[in-house]
């Protein structure tokens, strides 16, 4: 299965599937106190580097301390919980290797649930008992960089550059606490690799690489989970090895192979109510670094709409992400923002500066029928006329088990730029995904 892809039917989660290997419901007591002696007598031994025997004689040593006699499966299913623990997530390990699953989501120690296509599904999967899996929590973060409390409730993190981790502290919610792993399947990513993953067809991927080479801003809109943050780093990486680029996020997740390329962070404010770097300070740091490019990770907020728009219409090509379900939509969110950054602005005003910095609205969407995330719509932005923004929609998506887009329109705004590398007045009515032949012969959509 190609890792952009998104199954139409959800694979069983049954205790024979590959996603669900967690312990079995209800430990007894009496084999809840034996595990945790057993992993008490583990700490400061290297458990990869114990010979199988070993651990299971130094486990049945431990529950006949306590007049207990383990059968083999008891025995068999203590050793399963303590060797899952000591892989990199523990008992969500399977759930990690599973390149079908973008997200899991833990509501409670014996709670675990999967996101596929932006659906969720249950797994069989728990930990041993609530304190394990509280300290499993903590460990992640720890990993993560970062920690949370009563004070500071909500905590978020990367390991690895891959796993984005999202807690909330139990004094925050019901039962809990709550864990929200978000998995990227691409360690690398590049424009040629989600056209072979059926994002979009070849036109519209050169359509990316060629605003992303010749300095246009793009905003990306969609739900969560639809690629957003995928296709920006891969628009990213088209950008010319010798500009400078900033990005800017608060979780760092679009890491790009480039020369000349910095990261600044965004943090909200610590347990005393200090510390808060804002991304319109991030934002106006970068007017002072001397980068051409500019990449913020998530518009969220006015501040934010205020100083990404600023920028881009200051001459310094823009790139970002804003929640929404159309292209339309991104663009009102847009609206909405700076007029709360800006109130007494008029909207006229306001469409004005959208349009002066913004060349390129980007839809993603997860297609009802054939469930694979894909390029729903391009709009482009035109100057402000009339006191509305003028737009053009180059291409729209038709939902369907095989991928089609319609060249809705053949004239751009940025002919200057397309041409000769894409030419949109050659281009047929309606584009598929380009055809290539596998190993064995047959054709497929690739």
């Amino acid at each position: 299965m190609n890792r952009f892809d998104l199954p139409l039917h959800t694979p069983a989660l049954s205790q024979n599937s590959s996603v669900a290997t967690g312990s079995k419901p209800g430990l007894y007591p009496a084999l809840m106190t034996i595990l945790e002696q057993f992993r008490a007598k583990l700490h400061g031994l290297s458990f990869e580097e114990m010979h199988p025997r070993e651990r299971e004689r130094l486990l049945r040593s431990i529950g006949e301390s306590f007049g207990f006699e383990l059968t083999p499966a008891e025995a068999t299913e203590l050793l399963s919980i303590v060797e899952q623990e000591y892989r990199p997530f523990g008992v969500l390990q399977s759930l990690i290797d599973e390149p079908s699953i973008s997200d899991i989501i833990v509501h409670d120690y014996a709670k675990v649930a999967i996101q596929i296509g932006r659906k969720n599904f249950p797994t069989d999967i728990r930990f041993p008992s609530q304190t394990s899996y509280e300290a499993f929590v903590e460990k992640l973060l720890i990993k993560a960089g970062t920690t949370y409390s009563t004070k500071q409730p909500i905590a978020d993190g990367m390991i690895g550059g891959l796993v984005r981790i999202h807690a909330v502290h139990r004094s925050l919610c019901a039962g809990g606490p709550y864990l929200t792993i978000r998995v990227n399947r691409f360690d690398t990513i590049s424009l040629s690799m989600l056209s072979d993953a059926e994002l979009a067809p070849p036109a519209i991927i050169e359509y990316f690489k060629i605003f992303g080479q010749q300095g246009r801003t793009i905003l990306l809109v969609g739900e969560v989970g639809t690629g957003k943050t995928t296709l920006a780093r891969a628009i990213a990486g088209s950008i010319p090895a010798h500009d400078s680029v900033l990005v800017i996020e608060d979780t760092p997740e679009i890491r790009i192979e480039h020369p000349h390329v910095r990261y600044l962070s965004t943090r909200e404010e610590n347990a005393e109510g200090v510390g808060k770097i804002a991304p319109s300070a991030c934002i106006r740091a970068g007017m002072r670094m001397a980068m051409n490019r500019i990449i913020l990770g998530e518009i969220r907020d006015a501040e934010a709409a205020e100083s990404f728009i600023d920028v881009c219409a200051s001459g310094h090509p823009g790139l970002s992400t804003v929640h929404g379900r159309s292209a339309q939509e991104g663009i009102a969110r847009l609206e909405l923002f700076l007029g709360r950054a800006q109130p007494g602005v008029s909207r006229h005003t306001i469409h004005e500066q959208i349009a002066g910095a913004v060349h390129s609205v980007v839809h993603l969407g997860v297609c009802p029928i054939s469930g694979k995330r894909r390029v729903f719509e391009v709009r482009e932005l035109g100057a402000a006329a009339d006191g509305t923004i003028r737009h053009r929609t180059i291409f729209q998506y038709k939902p369907g088990q095989v991928g089609e887009w319609k060249v809705a329109n053949k004239v751009s705004y940025h002919r200057d730029i397309l041409e000769p590398e894409l030419v949109l007045s050659s281009l047929p009515d309606t584009l598929q995904l380009s055809r290539t032949k596998s190993s064995d012969g047959e054709r497929r959509v690739a």
